[in-house]
C-alpha cells in the first residue's frame, strides 16, 4: 500500500511518542519488545490510512479519530458497573462466555467451565507470557496483506482470545466473546485473537461488541482463523456500538481441505466500523458462506471489505451482504474474488443489496471478479433501492399500520440471510435484535405469519 504524504494528526504523533511507555505494561513485554518496536516504527512511516488510498476511499479513518485519547492500559472494570455476562443478546443460549473490558480479559465476568477435553482456551496475554510456540506460528502464517492498522495493532495489542480445538473434537456449546468499552475517558485499545481448529474439529464462535462509554473510543481487533482439514467453524459477530466508537477489524482466514466456514456479521449500532476480511482457500473441496448485514441510522458507518482467494480447485464460496440505511448513515461493500490459474471448478457467487430509507443515506458497492481459470461458475452483482411501496400497501390493506408494515418488510429483507446462517436459537436471538431495532413485532423473530 503506497503512502500518500499528509500532515500527521495529533493522534498519530501521540501513538508513536507514547508507545515506549505503554509497551512496558503490555503482555509479553520482554520477548515481544523487538516486534512491537518494529511495528510502531512501520506505523510511524505509514501513518493512519487516509481516504486518498483506494482501500479507504469510503472510510475516512483520519477524520473519525480526531478526538481519540490515550490507551486504556488497565481493565477499568472494577470501578464501572457493566452488564453481567449472564444477560445480553445470547442470554438464552447455553454457552461459554469470555468477557473483555476495554481490551483486557475479565475473568470475574467470564464463564467457560465444562469445556470438553481437547479444547484450549486462554487470553492472548497469557499465551504471550507463556511463549506458546503454536500461537506465534499460527499468527505468523497469515498471508493477508499488512497495512498501517495491522502494524498499529501489532504494536499495541493488549489482549484477546486464543482458542485451539484438537483434532476430532466437537464443541457443542457456542463460545461467546463479549467485547465491551466502558468508562468516561477517551481511550483506544487493540486486541489480537486466534482460533485454530485441527482436523475434523467443530466450533461455533459468537462475538458481541457494545459500549457503555461516555467518551470517544478507537479500537482495532485482529482475528486469525485457521480451519484445518474436514473442520467446521460457524462465526457470528455483532456490532452494537454507540456514536463515539470507531472500530477497525482485521480478519485472516485459512481454509484446509474439505473444511466448512460460515460467517455472519451484523451491524446495528450508531458507531463507525470497518471489517477487512481475507479468506484463503488452501485445500480442495472446501465451502465458505460469508455474510454481512447492516441496519444503520443517524451517522453510522459500516464498511465491509472482503477478499476471497480461490487458490485451489473444486471449491465453493457464497458472499451475501445486505444493508438497510436510514438518516445520514452510510454502508460500504468492497468485495473481490480472485480465482487463480489452476483453480478450476470454482463456484463463487457474490451479491450486495441495500435499502435506502432516507434521501441522506448512502451506499457504496464495489464487487469485483478477477478470474484466471477457464472452468468456473462465478458471478457478482449489486442492487440499491427503496422499500417496495406495493408490498407496504398490501400489508396495510390487512390492517397493519404503515410503520409496522415498513418494519416487517425490512425485517424480511434481513431475516432471510439470518435463516441461511442458522435455524435455531442463534437465529432467534439475532432476529429479535433486528425486530427490536426496527420496531417490528417480536413474534416475527419466531417465524409468525402475517
Amino acid at each position: 500500500m503506497a503512502r500518500v504524504a499528509v500532515e500527521p494528526l495529533d493522534i498519530e504523533t501521540g501513538l508513536v511518542d507514547d508507545h515506549a511507555a505503554a509497551a512496558k505494561v503490555l503482555p509479553g513485554a520482554a520477548h515481544q519488545a523487538s516486534a512491537r518496536s518494529k511495528a510502531i516504527e512501520a506505523f510511524a512511516v505509514e501513518g493512519l490510512p487516509n481516504r486518498r488510498l483506494e482501500e479507504y476511499r469510503y472510510f475516512d479513518l483520519r477524520q473519525m479519530l480526531a478526538k481519540a485519547g490515550p490507551l486504556a492500559v488497565t481493565p477499568a472494570a472494577s470501578s464501572v458497573d457493566t452488564t453481567d455476562s449472564a444477560t445480553g443478546l445470547f442470554a438464552e443460549l447455553d454457552r461459554h462466555v469470555a468477557v473483555f473490558i476495554n481490551g483486557r480479559f475479565d475473568a470475574a465476568r467470564s464463564s467457560f467451565d465444562g469445556l470438553p477435553d481437547g479444547v484450549e482456551l486462554l487470553s492472548y496475554s497469557e499465551a504471550l507470557n507463556s511463549e506458546a510456540a503454536w500461537v506465534s506460528e499460527a499468527l505468523e502464517s497469515s498471508i493477508a496483506p499488512q497495512d498501517a492498522v495491522t502494524t498499529l495493532n501489532a504494536a499495541y495489542a493488549i489482549d484477546g482470545i486464543v482458542i485451539r480445538v484438537s483434532a476430532g473434537v466437537k464443541v457443542h456449546k457456542p463460545i461467546e466473546v463479549q467485547w465491551r468499552a466502558v468508562g468516561d475517558v477517551s481511550t483506544h485499545f487493540h486486541t489480537r485473537s486466534l482460533v485454530v481448529l485441527e482436523e475434523g474439529a467443530q466450533l461455533t464462535l459468537l462475538e458481541t461488541r457494545g459500549d457503555d462509554k461516555r467518551a470517544p473510543v478507537f479500537a482495532t481487533g485482529a482475528l486469525r482463523l485457521v480451519i484445518g482439514d474436514d473442520a467446521s467453524l460457524r462465526h457470528a459477530a455483532v456490532y452494537a456500538d454507540g456514536d463515539d466508537v470507531v472500530r477497525v477489524g482485521k480478519k485472516s482466514v485459512t481454509l484446509g481441505k474439505a473444511s466448512n466456514y460460515e460467517t455472519l456479521g451484523l451491524a446495528v449500532g450508531t458507531g463507525k466500523a470497518r471489517t477487512d476480511e481475507h479468506v484463503h482457500f488452501a485445500g480442495e473441496n472446501t465451502k465458505a458462506s460469508i455474510n454481512g448485514l447492516s441496519l444503520l441510522r443517524d451517522r453510522a458507518v459500516m464498511d465491509n471489505t472482503l477478499f476471497v482467494d480461490h487458490a485451489v480447485p473444486n471449491c465453493e464460496s457464497e458472499e451475501t451482504f445486505r444493508s438497510v440505511l436510514d438518516d445520514a448513515s452510510r454502508g460500504v461493500f468492497q468485495g473481490s474474488i480472485l480465482v487463480r490459474k489452476d483453480a478450476q471448478k470454482i463456484d463463487s457467487q457474490m451479491q450486495a443489496r441495500a435499502l435506502l430509507l432516507s434521501r441522506k443515506a448512502e451506499m457504496d458497492a464495489k464487487p469485483m471478479l478477477e478470474i484466471y481459470a477457464d472452468d468456473v461458475i462465478c458471478a457478482h452483482g449489486s442492487a440499491i433501492g427503496e422499500p417496495d411501496q406495493n408490498a407496504i400497501f398490501y400489508l396495510m390493506s390487512r390492517g397493519i399500520d404503515e410503520n409496522t408494515a415498513r418494519a416487517l418488510l425490512v425485517a424480511g429483507f434481513l431475516d432471510d440471510v439470518v435463516d441461511g446462517f442458522d435455524d435455531g436459537a442463534i437465529a432467534v436471538a439475532l432476529k429479535m435484535l433486528l425486530a427490536e431495532r426496527l420496531g417490528a413485532p417480536k413474534d416475527t423473530a419466531q417465524g409468525a405469519s402475517i
